[in-house]
């Protein structure tokens, strides 16, 4: 915690002075700047009065010379005892009710045991408070109730603007209740002791009928604005207390709640600095919304306001610029930035100050909030002119304010849930995380693949290379049309119908060609005059004929093809053996036959045709089976797109090639022609949307969960392709929470786990986040015992968990790289201990250590930034190695997570 001077001044005075329970010390600063002291200590013993006083204005001027003493007083316990003083009481949060309490208390830091923490609880109260009046307050409230209303909450207004009230009036309330809440409170502060007040809390407010609305809206008007309510207003006290300890606001807030059990009370207060505005904000607020027009007068008022408020630790603030005339003016928009930073710099100032660790503290450069620009509501004449309010076709404008309002609202909606501490645990027990495998015939493979964003031009005939790296889902596309036929067509939503699905190369067949198979092979090819074109289209002859899809021409017509079919007639129907080797191998190198199986390639093609078909043939695991060195993979993967080119030329329109590569193999790929795969290749990205699909799509997998989304959030289970960000983030903050931490400028949660799987290419690793969920909840479950720890109450897996399943999922990212490049292991194992920000000597050093053989500076340098290791950060001269490879490679993290 950054202490300040008032609380280093007490406690130096402390030390020195207060030795036992007889002794103590009371420091005050007044709002004028003067320090008044008092001191009873039993080192004043045997001293003068002016000896006393010399004493501690010596240490008073070496410690704060600035500062202007006031009252000093200086006793021993027994003159205190014969004066009666006693030492002060610990302070109370409760009895900051009025702005002189919060200036006061503003001022004394140092009597401050802790900061006041409000426990959140339904209803919730937002303040909406201007400085200044005529910047939109009262009709921004009208419009943000209607919104929260329509989203189904029960909202209740409540006009606190006594001196100059109007909200009935701007909602058009009819019919006026018979009282209002000056009539309440006048009532109860006046009213004998012993006797039942006559006005009751059902008779002070109204309803406002909303058209198509699921939830409620009722008005409590401040009054019949009359003679007497001019009177009665005038005798007010805001700060009155009831039967010795009950608050004009306590009481109303209870008996509105046992009335009509609202969701969320709005207060329209009154403007400045008086007694209705402490009440609104001091007294009643959660959170407050303050209105401001963007002129030097309105900011003064608010940094005052805010200096005051710096005690009430937590009140959430949020401003609006209201009304904007010219809000599309560059030099407007430009003052706006500035004054709306100026105030959030002051917020963050006291929240660092007021921070237990540094981990708590904000830093407003990496603020990354929904709020990450002003909110500005522009002029409008019709809502000026406006008789009553809201004006529909002006309420998108007043959303962000509902939205800040409904997420915390629903914050506390779920740690009402999931504060039950058994619940929890059993929840958190009955989630499960199991990696997606596409082999996996058990896995309920229809609920967990997630359709991405490039799934539609993935299916475009057209499309016949699918690149991405490893772990970017290629291999669960490649297995889903081979094992998961059903499931395929059914995310094709019937494009599919009449198309077969054939592995040519890859895993999904018992066994295959094998890495020493394909150098063999590569070796009798160029001995032989053959060519890998040739290989692949036998190699695609042999699958087809081994699926049954090739039915040779009887009669003379397939005489030509007898030696064709002998030689496959006599290939082994098991494994593959090395009689596949060898038919591969003389298909590929004879050039009677190779005539041949182009002939009988043609046959399948029209086959398809006149039956009405398509054939996609599918190639995986390209990367794995053949070698680097030696130009094997070079020879293979340039014959395999030719191939391709092959058959486009010769419109076999039926046969549609669907090729899955590494991302790095295909940028290192050279051969003729290959603008011919312009536009026909398709990268795997997983954009935030797609991404947070999957993760409510694991999730879910829990029924104990999925109960708990259903009721928060029932339309992201319903349709989650179809759900938005917002929504999917709303059903995921049961998960993980909104925010990594306390404070509006804290990240949200859904965007740090998207960041930190994500390399400095932009490529997001889906893998990996089965990975990290399935850590962070074996590290929750290991608080489960530990009543010195206490559980989160608005999520269920902290921000500790997710580190530590980030933990997780860096290491088997790193092993799985290593894997990938194992001529970079050296390099990889040499960035132990290193820091994450690698300034460019630093990283030649540890290049020239370990991977200067491999290449230049320069091209290493490139490759590691197309592979996603590193990205220059040109801000701070150095490059940063991406947040998934920091905990894996065991590198230093601070200031890269």
């Amino acid at each position: 915690m950054q202490e300040n001077w008032q609380v280093l001044l007490k406690q130096q005075i402390i030390n020195q002075y207060v030795h036992n329970l007889q002794e103590w010390a009371d420091l005050n600063i007044s709002t004028s700047g003067l320090l008044n002291l008092t001191i009873v200590s039993n080192n004043f013993a045997n001293l003068s009065i002016p000896q006393r006083k010399e004493q501690i204005h010596n240490l008073l001027k070496s410690q704060v010379p600035h500062l202007s003493p006031g009252f000093i007083s200086l006793y021993t316990p027994q003159e205190a005892d014969s004066l009666n003083l006693s030492a002060p009481q610990v302070f109370n949060p409760a009895s900051i009710q009025t702005w002189q309490d919060l200036a006061i208390q503003a001022a004394n830091p140092q009597n401050q045991p802790q900061h006041t923490q409000r426990e959140p609880q339904i209803p919730r109260t937002i303040t909406f408070y201007s400085f200044k009046g005529g910047v939109g307050r009262t009709t921004a409230l009208t419009h943000v109730a209607s919104i929260l209303a329509m989203r189904g909450r029960k909202v209740v207004a409540v006009d606190l603007d006594l001196e100059a009230p109007g909200l009935s009036t701007a909602f058009n309330l009819k019919p006026q209740p018979k009282y209002g809440i000056v009539d309440y409170f006048y009532e109860r502060s006046y009213l004998p002791e012993g006797v039942e007040p006559s006005i009751s809390i059902a008779e002070i407010f109204g309803e406002v009928k909303i058209p198509n609305a699921t939830g409620r809206l009722f008005v409590v008007p401040a009054g019949s604005l009359n003679l007497d309510y001019v009177s009665k207003v005038d005798d007010l006290h805001a700060n009155t207390i009831i039967d010795g300890y009950q608050s004009l606001w306590s009481i109303f807030k209870q008996e509105i709640y046992e009335q009509l059990k609202p969701d969320i009370l709005l207060i329209d207060s009154r403007t400045g600095i008086n007694q209705w505005g402490a009440l609104s904000l001091i007294q009643a607020a959660d959170e407050a919304i303050v209105f401001l027009f963007p002129n030097e007068q309105n900011k003064q008022g608010i940094e005052v306001l805010l200096q005051s408020l710096q005690s009430l630790n937590n009140l959430s603030i949020n401003f609006v610029f209201s009304p904007v005339l010219d809000s599309n003016n560059k030099a407007v928009v430009s003052k706006i930035n500035d004054i709306w930073k100026s105030l959030l710099n002051k917020i963050n100032a006291e929240i660092n100050k007021n921070s237990e660790t540094d981990e708590d503290k904000l830093d407003f450069d990496n603020y990354q909030t929904s709020k990450e620009k002003p909110l500005i509501i522009p002029y409008f004449t019709p809502i000026a002119f406006a008789d009553s309010y809201p004006v529909a076709s002006f309420l998108d404008y007043y959303n962000q304010i509902a939205n800040w309002i409904d997420e915390e609202t629903e914050e506390i909606e779920r740690r009402n849930i999931l504060i039950n501490s058994e619940k929890r645990w059993a929840i958190i027990e009955s989630l499960q995380f199991s990696e997606v495998n596409a082999a996996d015939t058990q896995q309920k493979w229809g609920l967990l693949f997630q359709r991405t964003t490039d799934f539609e031009k993935f299916l475009d005939d057209t499309t016949c290379l699918i690149r991405g790296r490893k772990g970017t889902g290629k291999t669960a596309l490649y297995w889903l049309f081979l094992q998961h036929k059903n499931v395929a067509q059914k995310l094709a939503r019937g494009r599919l119908d009449n198309t077969r699905f054939l592995s040519a190369h890859g895993r999904f067949q018992n066994s295959r060609l094998s890495r020493d198979e394909f150098q063999i092979i590569d070796q009798n090819l160029q001995q032989n005059s053959g060519t890998w074109e040739s290989f692949w289209r036998a190699y695609l002859l042999v699958r087809c004929y081994q699926e049954n899809l090739l039915t040779f021409p009887k009669g003379k017509k397939g005489t030509k093809f007898s030696e064709l079919k002998k030689i496959l007639n006599n290939l082994p129907t098991e494994k593959w053996q090395s009689e596949y080797t060898q038919a591969l191998l003389l298909l590929s190198t004879n050039s009677e036959l190779r005539l041949l199986v182009k002939d009988a390639i043609d046959i399948i093609n029209e086959l398809l045709k006149n039956n009405d078909q398509k054939l996609w043939v599918l190639y995986d695991d390209l990367d794995e089976d053949f070698r680097e060195v030696g130009g094997v993979r070079q020879h293979a993967l340039t014959g395999l797109f030719q191939l391709v080119q092959s058959c486009d030329a010769k419109r076999l329109t039926e046969i549609r090639f669907k090729i899955f590569l590494r991302e790095d193999i295909w940028n290192r790929l050279i051969f003729d022609n290959r603008s011919h795969f312009n536009g026909r290749d398709i990268i795997l990205q997983w954009t935030r949307v797609d991404f947070l699909r999957l993760a409510l799509r694991q999730v879910i997998q829990s029924e104990s969960f999925k109960d708990l989304v259903d009721r928060f959030s029932p339309v992201a289970v319903e349709s989650i392709d179809q759900a938005s960000e917002e929504v999917l983030d709303k059903a995921l903050e049961l998960l993980w929470g909104s925010r990594r931490r306390k404070g509006d400028k804290a990240k949200y949660v859904s965007r740090w786990v998207y960041e930190r799987l994500t390399d400095s290419s932009g490529t997001t690793f889906p893998r990996s986040l089965s990975i990290l969920l399935e850590g962070a909840k074996e590290h929750e479950l290991t608080y489960r015992g530990k009543s010195s720890i206490q559980p989160p109450t608005d999520r269920l897996l902290r921000s500790k968990s997710l580190e530590s399943g980030l933990q997780k999922a860096s290491e088997k990212r790193c092993k799985e790289i290593k894997e990938e490049y194992p001529d970079l292991i050296k390099f990889f194992d040499s960035l132990k201990n290193v820091s994450a920000f690698l300034p460019k000597e630093q990283l030649q050093e540890v290049w020239r250590e370990s991977a200067h053989d491999i290449a230049d500076f320069e091209e290493f340098v490139s490759f590691l930034s197309e592979i996603g290791i590193i990205e220059w950060r040109e801000t701070r001269k150095c490059y940063k190695v991406a947040d998934i490879y920091v905990y894996g490679f065991e590198m230093i993290r601070q200031g890269a997570m």
